[in-house]
């Protein structure tokens, strides 16, 4: 398992943006997924993971790729909003599974089942952004439909992980209800901590930064790889807090 990079269209997520995504979230009564959730997060404990909080958890519907989030204004949202309203006001509510959690390349994912419903509501969905931004805005790559419940902060064992998760999380699976509360809910990637500098990610920027901090006090004299590796996480970390910290002493200034 490696460090998760986070991905713009084909290319990696510009450094300090936003991008506007399509989700689906979890509701407060789906609480076998909640419970799947939380046996998920107590095996990762022991791994360099960062767990997705609850308020973050989602399924990427789609991303808008034209343009970062800062570029497009409030009229240009409303009317994306609108469209999606209108394509999306006739779809009826479905059921679907998410499980069993896996050991990914970059993660640990959890696959959504059946296919069929989410591949239409993508359709639907692109075909919504389509009509309004044009087709240069959706050059996210379709992909299986998954749930994110961790992002590996450096390389770890995946097939360790794989066997903690299959023995230790029992069921593996959970449903999970889609409705019209949130298929119109269209935002910034402040859903994902890893991937935005908004204030109210400081905390787990913060966190991240003592963390791999410990880790690399941790590591031996000999293991260099790693430690530049970490060391180049660790500063990244940092770099955000400190951003977050001067844009909000920034705005206070301003306001003042």
């Amino acid at each position: 398992m490696e460090p998760f990079v986070f991905q713009h269209a084909q290319d990696v997520w510009p450094a300090g943006e936003t991008l506007l995504h399509v989700y689906l979230t979890p509701h407060d009564q789906d609480r076998e997924l909640a419970a799947l959730v939380a046996r998920g997060r107590a095996i990762l404990r022991e791994f360099p993971i960062t767990c997705v909080e609850d308020r973050w958890l989602h399924i990427t519907v789609d991303q808008i790729t034209d343009r970062v989030g800062a570029e497009i204004a409030p009229a240009e949202r409303d009317a994306l909003v609108a469209e999606l309203g209108k394509r999306l006001a006739d779809v009826e509510p479905f059921d679907i599974v998410i499980g069993s959690l896996e050991s990914y390349a970059t993660g640990v994912i959890a696959d959504a089942h059946p296919d069929e419903p989410l591949n239409d509501l993508h359709t639907t969905v692109r075909a919504a952004i389509q009509t309004v931004r044009g087709p240069n805005a959706t050059g996210y790559p379709t992909k299986v439909p998954h749930l994110t419940l961790g992002y590996a902060a450096e390389e770890c064992d995946s097939d360790q992980v794989q066997r903690k998760l299959r023995n230790g999380v029992r069921p593996g699976h959970a449903p999970m209800r889609v409705d019209d509360r949130p298929l119109v809910g269209m935002c910034d990637s402040a859903r994902c901590p890893q991937a935005t500098h908004h204030p109210c990610h400081r905390p787990v920027w913060a966190e991240h930064a003592e963390r791999t901090g410990t880790f690399l006090g941790q590591l031996g004299s000999t293991r260099k790889t790693e430690r530049t590796r970490l060391q180049v996480d660790h500063d990244r970390a940092l770099r955000v807090v400190a951003e977050i910290d001067a844009a909000s002493t920034s705005t206070t200034e301003e306001s003042a």
